[in-house]
């Protein structure tokens, strides 16, 4: 079975919610329990739970279950009624009939909390991942949607009430900190209840612990033309872009044929060559050439020679935004700095050591800071030995270089030792699908 889609990625640093234009993340726990008020100012019980019904890339609320106190039975508001969620309470309009109807189980809708909530996930192999300690939510077009299974170790530390002060979960070394995205979910059956089943992937083990939830680009594919334009409208530039990047081409074709010229270049600033390049490829020819005539003169350069497959060479893909750090700075420091520069960077799972002149001198995985000693120097702990390519080195060695040591960047270094870029390894391949059917344009 393959996964349910491909599809900017969710935060993976557990700040949730996350406010992407007026769309939002949350998490299903922070939702849960909390006040169920009518517009009008009455409290109907608290929020137990969320009905959805499952869908190949993500589950969509139909409605919530509110649990009333004394024993009375529980009521269902659908979910056209529910005005507002947030971690602070839920607010509905008011019943028109006076009360809602109680709730009663319907086919084909599934409840999150007692259905799924701290239920083993089983990959393709029958092997435990994990347990399913929360679920991630987006909230986007007036709908909320199931997009991700959240396994991680900060979950379940918030489960188990490990807080201490001021909110700061107690450390949990080598616990895994993943969200598995809702398409890598075997569709949900009947047969899982409060009591048995289990939730089952698509994919091994493995492959669950390296796929990124992309579910922005998800949403945006299932939603109507109308919604999703309107969807991409919120998003800053650099979200969309991430956005843009994933979905897929019919989807891509529609939103940049609604893209204002000015929208579309602040959009591809944010975008590599290569990945510009992808998404140029299945345009209609004078549209592609139109958006290929609003790139700066040196990236629109590089679009085309990736396009025309002339000499692509690491240059033609590289990107000059890297993390290029001194060699003398503390891991404290340099966790500080990385902070501030990784959003501006094309590459942040590498940290590269370079001196005064952009000499580069030695590499630092970015788990390795994060283990290493707070006063201990970079240069200390950085890997002197590296794998690095010339800015003429062809495409066909750089991805060779990839298959054979696995990693996620190589350097860009020219003949004087200078770093002069970054070429990641989605960068590297992503040019295999797009660059034939373009040239059959040109």
């Amino acid at each position: 079975m393959t996964a349910r889609g491909e599809g900017p990625s969710l935060p993976r640093n557990g700040a949730v919610p996350t406010e992407i234009g007026n769309n939002r993340y949350y998490l299903l726990t922070q939702l849960l329990d909390k006040p169920v008020s009518t517009t009008a100012g009455a409290t109907i019980g608290r929020l137990n739970d969320l009905e959805f019904i499952d869908d190949p890339k993500y589950g969509e609320v139909t409605g919530v279950v509110v649990r009333r106190p004394f024993g009375r039975p529980p009521l269902r508001v659908p979910w056209p009624d529910v005005i507002q969620v947030s971690s602070t309470g839920t607010t509905v309009r008011d019943p028109s009939g006076g009360m809602f109807a109680e709730f009663e189980p319907q086919a084909g809708q599934i409840l999150l909390r007692d259905a799924l909530l701290d239920k083993r996930i089983l990959d393709t192999q029958g092997l435990g991942v994990d347990v399913v300690y929360d679920f991630q939510l987006l909230l986007a077009g007036g709908k909320l949607f199931v997009v991700a299974a959240d396994v991680s170790g900060r979950a379940r530390r918030r489960r188990l009430g490990l807080v201490g002060r001021r909110g700061r979960t107690v450390p949990d070394g080598g616990t895994n900190e993943a969200r598995i995205p809702w398409r890598y979910v075997q569709p949900i059956d009947a047969s899982v209840t409060s009591t048995k089943g289990d939730i089952k992937l698509t994919v091994t083990r493995d492959a669950a612990r390296d796929v990124r939830p992309e579910d922005l680009a998800d949403v945006l594919e299932e939603l109507s033309r109308e919604d999703r334009i309107k969807v991409f409208g919120t998003l800053d530039s650099e979200t969309a872009a991430h956005a843009l990047a994933e979905t897929e081409p019919r989807v891509q074709r529609e939103i940049l044929a609604d893209a204002d010229s000015v929208r579309a270049v602040k959009i591809f600033s944010h975008l590599t060559p290569p990945a510009i390049a992808d998404i140029i490829s299945i345009l209609p020819h004078d549209d592609a050439q139109g958006f290929l005539a609003l790139l700066p003169q040196d990236v629109g350069g590089k679009v085309r020679a990736i396009l025309a497959e002339h000499d692509v060479v690491a240059s033609s893909i590289s990107s000059p935004r890297f993390l290029g750090f001194p060699g003398d700075l503390t891991a404290e420091a340099a966790f500080q700095r990385f902070r501030r520069d990784a959003p501006g960077s094309s590459v942040t799972m590498y940290i590269y050591i370079v001196d005064e002149h952009q000499n580069l001198r030695g590499v630092v995985d970015i788990n390795e800071l994060l283990q290493a000693d707070p006063q201990q120097r970079l240069e200390k702990i950085m890997t002197r030995n590296m794998v690095s390519v010339a800015p003429t080195t062809e495409h066909a060695e750089i991805a060779a270089l990839f298959l054979r040591y696995h990693f996620r960047a190589l350097p860009v270094v020219d003949e004087g030792g200078r770093m002069v870029g970054v070429v990641r390894e989605k960068d590297a391949f992503i040019l295999e699908a797009g660059e034939e059917s373009f040239r059959r344009r040109l």
